[in-house]
């Protein structure tokens, strides 16, 4: 077997150029002079596209593209053309999807993330990857709220000063920012700042940004907040370690959308996404005073993915996206129509905990388990915190001691799909 014919042991082959014309191999030019049936971009098939049978342009619909691809090509030698690696954040997974794993190979290649953190000379190996490309920005925000240090695919609208205003706006400003412009060309730049300065500054179209911390920095806590440290309407909080069970009866993750009902100060909500950045919580609360609560307590304590909705359950759950994992802090004596809604829309896997502290409440919630679909388990939680009193013994009176006082015992319905 010929060094080309085992290039092409599959019918199509997606081949990564890298970043510029000095990280193609051998293996990489002698696979797209073999191919009958070229695909790319328009900039890439300029270069490579010579006397081929036929070729294709990927626009604006790859998916489109590809598919009439394999209705036309039949068993000609197909190569797709791919900036970087076709298997990080590129066209890769789709050309899978559309042809069969039977029927690609690939000829992986350097990205440009690779080379972004050689200029700037910095280990990569823990950076978290994040893709802006066609995202709003409170779908890809939370994902930024890592401490740590973050690579970004920005896109013309996601532009780094853009990037850079937002996370001022949510107070985020103890970052650096680096961006390498038009990598792997003649016009490459480097350049490094704070966020200050990166937001009142323009780039070219074609960059990478890099987020790291200004100095080294104590780990941050990202679980067990302290209850002072929220913004509250006297004391109504779920309590830190009601927090702590509550979590991890939810098994929280990233990449899901999570129903915080009645949710009070936020508190649930806002320590989820801090453990699981790029969650979806929807905080819903009917008065506007603590709406604002929430507001204050995200932004203040990095609960990016926090988005507030106005208004009563179960009427104010219709519009949101259908939940993974639901928190019922606070029900408004409409617990059993707000579980109906809830045991209907949770998706599959899903994971619900409902907070329970007056008896009232306890009724609604075991008539409805009496009735639901969804397995369940009952919690009962009892915490007792040590107080200081004095001391009674007349050998050492006015002196300190400590007793444990008990609070509120909480009962905690875990539901799930």
């Amino acid at each position: 077997m010929s060094k080309i014919d085992a290039n092409f042991k599959d019918n199509v082959t997606v081949v990564g150029l890298g970043v510029g014309p000095e990280d193609l191999t051998e293996a990489h030019r002698e696979a797209i002079e073999a191919a009958e049936v070229l695909v790319g971009g328009k900039r890439q098939l300029a270069v490579f596209a010579g006397q081929r049978e036929r070729t294709w342009v990927l626009g604006a619909n790859p998916a489109t593209t590809l598919e009439a691809v394999k209705q036309e090509a039949g068993g000609k030698r197909v190569v797709i053309l791919a900036s970087g690696d076709p298997l990080f954040f590129g066209i890769g997974n789709l050309a899978v999807k559309v042809f069969g794993p039977e029927s690609v190979s690939f000829l992986p290649n350097v990205t440009a993330l690779q080379k972004t953190f050689a200029r700037l000379k910095l280990p990569w190996n823990g950076a978290r990857t994040v893709s802006v490309h066609g995202r709003k920005p409170m779908e890809f925000f939370p994902e930024l709220a890592d401490p740590g240090c973050i690579a970004i695919y920005t896109d013309p609208k996601n532009t780094p000063d853009r990037l850079a205003k937002l996370l001022l706006e949510f107070g985020m400003a103890n970052r650096k920012v680096a961006v390498v412009e038009e990598i792997g060309s003649k016009e490459e730049q480097c350049w490094e700042a704070d966020l200050v300065t990166a937001a009142g500054k323009q780039f070219a179209p074609l960059n990478v940004m890099v987020l790291y911390p200004l100095e080294e920095q104590q780990e941050t806590i990202r679980f067990g907040l302290e209850d002072e440290r929220f913004r509250k309407e006297k004391s109504l909080i779920t309590k830190k370690e009601a927090r702590a069970l509550i979590l991890a009866e939810l098994q929280v993750k990233e990449d899901a959308v999570m129903w915080d009902v009645g949710a009070g100060s936020g508190s649930v909500g806002i320590e989820a996404v801090r453990i699981a950045p790029g969650l979806r919580v929807y905080a819903v609360e009917r008065k506007m005073g603590r709406l604002e609560m929430i507001k204050e307590n995200s932004q203040r304590l990095g609960g990016f993915g926090v988005r507030t909705v106005l208004g009563e359950a179960p009427g104010a759950l219709k519009d949101l996206p259908d939940p993974d994992r639901v928190f019922v802090g606070g029900s408004g004596g409409s617990l059993a129509d707000i579980l109906k809604v809830v045991e209907k829309r949770l998706q599959p896997g899903g994971r619900v905990v409902v907070s329970v502290v007056t008896t009232e409440t306890l009724g609604r919630a075991l008539k409805f388990v009496e009735q639901t679909e969804l397995a369940h388990e009952w919690l009962l939680l009892q915490v007792s915190r040590t107080v200081s009193i004095e001391s009674g013994n007349k050998a050492t009176p006015g002196a300190l001691m400590s007793r444990f006082q008990p609070q509120t015992p909480l009962f905690l319905l875990s539901l799930w799909r």
